[in-house]
């Protein structure tokens, strides 16, 4: 009998923005971050497993082309990323995540905005 383990999609901006009330956006502007922070998505967390593969379809030819322009050590533009509680949330760039997760990469490019709660009377996940 075969046992196949059920994956867990990223996780939702919005579901996990909804724990902290108002936010104020602040741009950090382009740094390296850590690729086991990105935790998420704003629009596409559907589509993808924690690790960021594909959950309902096989990857393309543009998530292969990526991929191996990476490996090749090519740089590719930032992603933009929203930071919540010093974790990330992809806005663009889920095939570059996914890419340099892939390749062993420890930290991506990423042009980041912060998301501060307007009161210190929130969650802390």
């Amino acid at each position: 009998m075969l046992f196949f383990r059920r994956r867990k999609g990223v996780k939702s901006l919005e579901s996990e923005r909804l724990k902290y009330g108002t936010l104020n956006h602040r741009n950090i502007g382009v740094t390296a971050i850590e690729l086991d922070k990105i935790v998420g998505s704003v629009d596409r967390y559907k589509d993808f497993d924690q690790d960021f593969e594909w959950l309902h379809r096989r990857p393309d030819f543009r998530s292969r082309a990526i991929e191996e322009a990476m490996a090749r050590g090519e740089i590719l533009p930032p992603i933009e990323v929203y930071e919540l509680n010093n974790r990330y949330f992809v806005v663009d760039g889920h095939h570059r995540v996914r890419a340099a997760k892939r390749i062993g990469q420890e930290f991506l490019d990423a042009n980041v905005t912060k998301l501060v709660p307007t009161s210190g009377n929130y969650e802390t996940a």
